[in-house]
């Protein structure tokens, strides 16, 4: 009987790093022969910025499992019964997962709680791309007497401050798998505009405090402020390709693809490595801040502005090896390579 791997996924529909992962991986999957599908909460979920279209399929255990448990708060968990029921009134195009024999759950970090309660039978692999995350769902999972490391046959992590994560936990049966942001999809640009753009995710109140104080302050020598949000991914390409700079932002990353498919574009990034992102965000690619020093980031930035004004060669060369590093290491046949490299693994145990 052949395996079918069945990823749970959650159901934002507007832009994320990691839900765009998780239909990377199971597209990959698919066109190399398995059978995988993305599991999804809703018949009517689906991520709608993305270019492959994996299989799709829908469960109502885990948001049971979730409100059973109290994880979103006794409020949601009273109203659960009457959003399940609108849920299945609305209806939508997934079919339902029927499980089988041979099917192996592949669950988000964050996720485990509710997940190891929601499938007691199943076998599961857990796939870490937030090690931050991760640590806070394991000890929310052992305050349950659910420990993730005795139910998981095997755990995937994006990056080497996922396999820090897998030390920490003792857990021996990790796995690298280097996502890829698909730098393609951000080319490299020599010609910029005087424009400095952000993405605000994580920290929105400190970003408005950062272009506030950059706006005041008036040392930006004519270069516009654009905040990036709520895009469609070629519009977000777009301004990244037309931006001299660009402020990161990252907070407690597994790696950051922002500031990646900035460097990418030909940005000049400053700002935050989100601590994941030190494995490709450095001096030699960037020009990397302390963490949540907010003035640091004001005065770094202000001074790179300063210098490219005055003599660019040093940004200029340091933006075309950030493009390169990030082209070499996070392209997407990289990722698939490695992929299907420990699926043949993992698949044939």
């Amino acid at each position: 009987m052949v395996r079918r791997y069945l990823f749970l996924c959650p159901d934002t529909q507007t832009a994320s790093g990691g839900i765009a992962v998780i239909y990377d991986t199971v597209a990959a999957l698919c066109r190399a022969g398995y059978d995988a599908a993305i599991l999804h909460n809703s018949p009517a979920a689906g991520y709608l910025d993305h270019p492959d279209k994996p299989p799709l399929c829908y469960t109502y255990d885990y948001y049971i499992a979730r409100q059973k448990q109290g994880l979103d708060g006794r409020r949601a968990r009273l109203m659960s019964p009457f959003i399940l029921m609108g849920e299945k009134l609305r209806g939508g195009p997934l079919k339902p997962w029927r499980p089988g024999a041979e099917d192996i759950l592949v669950i988000p970090e964050f996720m485990i709680t509710a997940a190891m309660t929601a499938f007691p039978q199943s076998r599961l692999g857990v796939f870490v791309q937030n090690p931050f995350a991760f640590q806070e769902a394991h000890a929310e999972a052992m305050e349950r007497g659910l420990d993730i490391r005795e139910r998981a046959d095997w755990f995937l992590g994006v990056s080497q401050i996922c396999l820090d994560q897998f030390e920490l936990l003792n857990i021996q049966t990790g796995h690298h798998l280097p996502v890829s942001m698909k730098p393609e999809d951000f080319p490299f640009r020599e010609e910029k505009e005087r424009l400095i753009t952000y993405m605000p995710r994580k920290r929105s109140a400190e970003a408005r405090q950062i272009v506030d104080t950059l706006e005041r302050r008036g040392k930006l020598k004519g270069y516009r402020i654009q905040e990036l949000d709520n895009m469609p991914r070629l519009d977000v390409s777009d301004h990244l390709q037309r931006s001299q700079f660009f402020i990161s932002l990252l907070r407690m990353e597994s790696i950051g693809f922002p500031a990646a498919e900035a460097m990418a574009a030909g940005c000049i990034v400053v700002g935050y490595t989100g601590l994941g992102g030190r494995e490709y965000f450095t001096p030699k690619t960037g020009v990397p801040v302390t963490e949540d020093d907010t003035l640091g980031l004001v005065h770094a930035l202000e001074a790179a502005v300063a210098e490219y004004a005055a003599a660019p060669a040093r940004l200029d060369a340091i933006r075309r090896h950030a493009s390169a590093v990030v082209n070499a290491n996070y392209n997407s046949d990289t990722f698939e390579t490695a992929l299907l490299k420990i699926w043949r693994e993992l698949d044939a145990a």
